[in-house]
C-alpha cells in the first residue's frame, strides 16, 4: 500500500474512533446527548453552518468509501509467501519474487533497458506479476512482451515453486540506443 493510502486510512480510522467515542459518551450520559442534539439542531437552522456541515459530511463519506475501496483493492502480498515441506517451512519474500521477475525480464534477451515489478496474489494461490518496462527502440514490442512474459512466468515457477497465474507487461517508454563510436 502506498504512503497516501496509508495516511488516508490512518486519518479515517482516527475520525471513526472519535465518532464512536462520542457515541459511547452520548449513550452513557444524557447531558452529553442533550448537548449534541442541541448543537445539531442549531447547525441545521443556520444556513452557512448547514452548508459547511453538508460539505464536511460529503467529504467524510467520500473519503470513507475511497479508503474502503483502496484497502480492499490493494492486493499486495503479505511480506512473505510460506511454503511447507516435510522438513519445515520456507519463507520467500515478496522482494525476492519481484527480483526474480526483474532478472528474468532483463535476461530474456528481448531489448529491456530497465523494468519495475509488482507481485500480487491471484486466484487459487497463484501470483499476478505486473512489469513496467523501458525498452530499446530497435525492438519489436509485441514479440518482446511475449518473450518477457514467458521468461518471467517460467523463472518464478522454477525458482520459487509458486504458480504464476498472469504476467502483465506494460511498455512505458522506448529509449534510443546510444550511437557507437568506432576508433
Amino acid at each position: 500500500m502506498n504512503r497516501w493510502i496509508r495516511t488516508i486510512l490512518i486519518v479515517f480510522s482516527f475520525i471513526l474512533s472519535v465518532v464512536f467515542l462520542i457515541s459511547l459518551l452520548m449513550i452513557v450520559s444524557t447531558d452529553i446527548l442533550t448537548g449534541m442534539i442541541t448543537m445539531i439542531l442549531d447547525t441545521a437552522q443556520r444556513q452557512p453552518a448547514r452548508t459547511i456541515a453538508i460539505v464536511v459530511c460529503l467529504v467524510g463519506f467520500l473519503s470513507a468509501v475511497i479508503s474502503l475501496v483502496m484497502s480492499v483493492m490493494s492486493g499486495r502480498l503479505r511480506k512473505t509467501r510460506i511454503r511447507s515441506n516435510e522438513i519445515g517451512n520456507i519463507e520467500i519474500g515478496v522482494e525476492a519474487i519481484e527480483n526474480i521477475a526483474l532478472n528474468a525480464a532483463k535476461t530474456s534477451q528481448s531489448g529491456v533497458k530497465s523494468a519495475k515489478a509488482r507481485v500480487a496474489p491471484a486466484k487459487g494461490g497463484k501470483l499476478f506479476v505486473r512489469l513496467v518496462i523501458q525498452a530499446f527502440s530497435d525492438v519489436e514490442i509485441p514479440i518482446m512482451m511475449t518473450r518477457v512474459q514467458e521468461r518471467v512466468k517460467k523463472d518464478i515457477e522454477k525458482y520459487t515453486g509458486i504458480e504464476v497465474g498472469n504476467v502483465e507487461v506494460r511498455v512505458s517508454r522506448v529509449e534510443d540506443i546510444a550511437p557507437r563510436v568506432e576508433r
